[in-house]
């Protein structure tokens, strides 16, 4: 896999570091805090707004390389090894939902709901997965990464953030399997800079959640769907 090159390689100046710190502290880290005291519905509006204006924001900015919102390259040289990751993700949550439901929960939705369920794994990667994706790591990695030294730092304090801002749904389980997965696809996103094949990753490993039982650790999502189609 071929990379494309990271813009803009110049450090920072002092003053610019802290203002991009203060700016990471608050969006990545007090602003999903305060959205975790309102109500959980708000949670897919945070996520396609926020999408919409990190796209925005990369678009108006002339040192963004576009080529990062899908690369085809990337994309190309990336699904073999996702696919083996998601093999090891899947058996993993198929374990985690074993845990917490036992054997009589597993696959609930799609054996009770199909309808419910083929919505959601269609409609989750549209306009939750990319959206987020754009957020936490097209966004995040061309704004913020040159504040860190390493990449292997910039990957764990991405995928901490990212396993933060599920403080939302106030289940630690959830906080901690997003954690984990955040680690992934901040790997997966520093090795192909396409959002692209990050997207489908995440979208993998989010439908394999809706699939196994363990949806309600992180949204509402299914009971919307269940409602649309009652």
């Amino acid at each position: 896999m071929t990379p494309l090159p990271t813009p803009l390689s110049a450090p920072f100046s002092v003053a610019t570091r802290r203002r991009r710190w203060l700016e990471l502290a608050v969006l990545f880290g007090l602003l999903p805090g305060l959205i975790s005291l309102g109500p959980r519905w708000i949670l897919l509006v945070v996520i396609m707004t926020g999408g919409a204006v990190c796209l925005a924001l990369l678009l108006a900015d002339p040192s963004f390389d576009r080529r990062q919102l899908w690369n085809s390259d990337g994309l190309q040289g990336g699904w073999r090894g996702l696919l083996l990751r998601a093999g090891f993700v899947g058996g993993g949550l198929l374990i985690v939902a074993w845990w917490s439901r036992g054997g009589s929960g597993l696959f609930y939705l799609p054996r009770q709901r199909p309808l419910v369920w083929l919505g959601v794994v269609v409609l989750y990667p549209l306009f939750s997965v990319y959206p987020q994706e754009l957020m936490y790591r097209t966004f995040f990695f061309h704004r913020y990464g040159r504040l860190f030294a390493r990449p292997e730092t910039l990957i764990a304090v991405n995928g901490l953030l990212f396993g933060w801002s599920h403080i939302i749904v106030h289940h630690r389980v959830a906080i901690l399997l997003a954690s984990v997965g955040g680690w992934l696809f901040a790997w997966t996103y520093q090795r192909s800079r396409s959002t692209a094949l990050v997207a489908l990753e995440h979208g993998l490993y989010g439908d394999f959640i809706f699939s196994v039982g363990i949806a309600g650790m992180f949204v509402n999502g299914v009971r919307l769907m269940s409602r649309l189609f009652k």
